[in-house]
């Protein structure tokens, strides 16, 4: 049977675009394996650094309560997962209990509600 060499070359040319799309392919995965273990140190590294910051932020307002008798609120740095913010209308503007409570986020009081004065306002 007589096949053309027109059709044999474009049947060769095909299994070179696949195996150079099997390299890239490899490649990408090795990279995502890659990234997939660097973002596990990093993610470790943060944590830490959230804990030790949480800490001093503890210590602090325990030395300023033992020194000035006064009682401080303490800032806390939360890990949330899979909050999905606009980016694009992204504020910092309080964005209400509502949402706040969609996604996840912690819901503060008006410390003005309970008798506590406020200041420049």
């Amino acid at each position: 049977m007589f096949v053309p060499k027109a059709i044999l070359d474009y049947f060769g040319v095909n299994a070179e675009l696949v195996r150079n799309m099997q390299a890239d392919l490899a490649v990408a995965r090795a990279e995502a394996a890659l990234l997939k273990s660097q973002l596990a140190v990093e993610q470790n590294k943060f944590d830490w650094l959230r804990m030790k910051v949480n800490g001093l932020e503890m210590e602090n307002k325990a030395l300023i309560e033992k020194a000035y008798s006064i009682k401080l609120p303490v800032p806390e740095i939360l890990r949330v997962q899979n909050v999905d913010l606009d980016k694009q209308n992204f504020s910092f503007q309080d964005i209400g209990d509502d949402l706040a409570k969609k996604f996840g986020l912690p819901i503060y009081e008006d410390p003005r509600a309970h008798g506590a004065p406020s200041f420049g306002s």
